[in-house]
């Protein structure tokens, strides 16, 4: 392993931009890991939104532990008054405008938010290229990735990079397509993913899969684990399908008494899975706890035997909130979604089922909660090496940088020559 630490003498700090569409979302709290990843190994980071901030955002970054020295460039009035500057020139505006406005029969929704989005677009890219970044990287393909084709027709020595997954992977849209022929490098979590990056891949750029890592949470002294309790934590929409994790718990009741189940996280699908949990359970058996700090649900998890996700979400792919759990100590019962193989590779981490199979996932439960202590303590070994090994926001990370210094040697760049291209 190479040291990649500030106090190695070789070691080179990166000028990082990371583009994404907003900052911090309590339901992507990984993009705050990988920040915070890239900070800890010396790294130089400023973020830039396309969206303005929440309300409460102070609260909402200190809950999900946005670092205090990150430097967060959102949309502001004083930005805003150089959009007609920026709009006049070197006919930018009018290139993303010509790539755009081909599509706005078949999508028309997405191209008159692609169209507001260009001053904001050109006011990144402006920014950027005065930063001297060495890499500006789009943390999801869609609108802020716009940038990139700026910078590409600028000749910024900046490397490209995007990551395309889950929701790109699913609008496999002109805007995905506009962010990926800019990219110099390509990234996606999961190699079941690697053909569509093939499809899209410009024959200059490179294809880097990469794990999504999570921050390997140190245990904490919760208690004794609690051999009938179950979780599940996830955004309460239909698509996350927790119904699914009701019912099954519901049968699996009839088994084996005296289990529960606590749910975290919150939505406007709320209301209707308490009605359905107070109709098939009648108990005070399942608990809706809302959404919690993520060290909170990482210490509920540690007291519970079992996890689950059942979600049928079209771009749910390796969701970071297993491999929390199985960091955890939880054995864990999901869904069977594309490219999941990778995340639980063995059956004694856990078991992978239909989403729909109300049946097979209390028979899961019911499996699970009889495996003998030893048995129990052997999984939660074998699943946290798993994810040492595997899964560490810290090791994704160093790979991130890794390809990205790779990229910068082979144009005859380093560190901080962030400089325009002749």
């Amino acid at each position: 392993m190479t040291d990649d630490s500030p106090a190695n003498p070789d070691f080179r700090a990166l000028r990082i931009s990371y583009l994404i569409q907003q900052f911090p979302i309590p339901t992507e709290t990984f993009a705050v890991s990988d920040v915070d990843a890239l900070i800890a190994q010396g790294h130089h980071v400023s973020v830039y939104t396309l969206k303005p901030p929440r309300r409460r955002e102070r609260i909402l970054s200190q809950s999900c532990g946005v670092p205090s020295r990150l430097l967060v460039h959102r949309p502001s009035w004083k930005g805003a008054r150089t959009w007609p500057k920026l709009m006049r020139q070197r006919g930018h505006a009018a290139l993303l405008a010509k790539h755009i406005l081909p599509h706005w029969r078949s999508a028309p929704v997405t191209c008159l938010q692609a169209l507001l989005c260009i001053p904001r677009i050109l006011e990144i890219a402006e920014h950027v290229s005065r930063s001297k970044s060495d890499v500006v990287h789009a943390f999801w393909s869609r609108h802020v990735g716009l940038v990139l084709p700026i910078l590409k027709i600028d000749n910024v020595s900046s490397v490209r990079s995007a990551f395309i997954g889950a929701y790109d992977l699913i609008a496999d849209d002109f805007i995905v397509d506009m962010t990926a022929e800019a990219a110099e490098i390509l990234f996606s979590h999961a190699e079941v993913n690697r053909p569509f990056l093939e499809r899209k891949v410009s024959s200059q750029a490179w294809i880097e899969i990469v794990h999504r890592g999570i921050p390997l949470m140190d245990a904490v002294p919760v208690g004794r684990r609690d051999p009938l309790g179950l979780v599940t934590a996830s955004a309460l929409v239909r698509a996350k399908n927790v119904e699914a994790v009701i019912r099954g718990f519901a049968e699996a009741s009839a088994v084996q008494s005296g289990m529960t189940l606590t749910i975290y996280g919150d939505g406007p699908d709320r209301p209707r899975l308490e009605r359905l949990a107070e109709q098939l359970t009648r108990s005070a058996s399942v608990t809706f706890a809302g959404h919690v700090p993520r060290d909170e649900l990482f210490a509920a998890m540690q007291t519970a035997s079992i996890f689950l996700s059942l979600s049928k979400k079209p771009s749910e792919r390796l969701p970071n909130v297993l491999k929390e759990a199985l960091w955890a100590g939880c054995a864990v019962i999901c869904s069977d979604t594309e490219g999941i193989q990778e995340l639980v590779a063995d059956p004694s981490m856990g078991m992978i089922v239909q989403p729909d199979d109300t049946q097979g996932i209390a028979t899961a439960i019911t499996r699970l909660l009889s495996e003998s202590q030893s048995d129990a303590e052997r999984r939660r070994q074998g699943a946290r090496a798993f994810i040492a090994a595997h899964y560490s926001s810290a090791a994704s990370m160093r790979s991130y940088v890794n390809g990205w210094v790779r990229r910068m040697q082979s144009q005859g760049l380093s560190a901080g020559s962030g400089v325009v291209r002749s």
